[in-house]
């Protein structure tokens, strides 16, 4: 990842201090880590890695304000909470949560302060699995790519696989039951992309996706023929 300047420091500081505590709420246990309490997997700072990462690389191919891109891909999840908005009728208003923290998080470092209106759009509209027509401007659509790219992959398998037992149970026939049913969200997806570079890089996700589970399909029902 590239050097961060003062607001990148300070973005992922002020996210990684809320994660943190919030995973360690959601474990209700700890690793000693030093002398700090680590929990099992922070899952919103992993995933929140992840899409800055992806927003390095496709904000050059398609020539996004990087500032704009990689803040908001920094903050766009800074005030959600794990297991919010699971409940049917539970409301979810981690976009909006968000978008308003942005300029107070921002103040007294360097980035532009004419920016942070950009910011916010982003982040606004990052929330969803699908789209019925594409985003617009495009630091807003590239914040959409990268974070649903996130959710695809070798990477959003392992998020997948860490977090998955803070929630339920997990056994090798859950895993690969909710793999075959998240296919289908995960072409839904992969047809969302905005930008060209994302589109590719989501087919091929997509296709590692099915190819894993197939595998295991093949291993856990039927270790015979594979």
């Amino acid at each position: 990842m590239t050097n961060p300047t003062q607001w990148q420091a300070t973005c992922e500081s002020e996210l990684q201090s809320f994660t943190r505590q919030d995973a360690l709420r959601f474990w209700g246990t700890w690793h000693m880590v030093g002398e700090a309490k680590a929990p099992p997997f922070d899952y919103r700072y992993e995933h929140t890695l992840a899409v800055v990462k992806l927003g390095e690389w496709l904000g050059p191919l398609v020539g996004a304000d990087m500032d704009v891109l990689l803040c908001a891909a920094w903050l766009h999840d800074c005030r959600k909470i794990l297991g919010s908005g699971k409940s049917k009728g539970e409301k979810d208003s981690h976009a909006l949560d968000a978008a308003e923290a942005v300029a107070g998080i921002l103040e007294c470092t360097d980035f532009p302060p004419h920016k942070i209106p950009a910011v916010r759009h982003a982040i606004l509209n990052h929330v969803g699995l699908s789209l019925d027509k594409p985003l617009n401007p495009l630091e807003t659509a590239c914040l959409w790519d990268i974070d649903k790219l996130s959710k695809l992959g070798a990477t959003s398998l392992v998020h997948f696989l860490c977090i998955n037992p803070g929630f339920q149970e997990a056994t090798t026939s859950k895993v690969l039951k909710m793999g075959d049913e998240w296919l289908n969200t995960a072409q839904r997806i992969a047809s969302s992309m905005n930008t060209p570079p994302a589109k590719a890089e989501a087919a091929a996700r997509l296709d590692f996706l099915r190819s894993f589970y197939g595998r295991l399909k093949c291993e856990w029902e039927h270790p015979e023929t594979k």
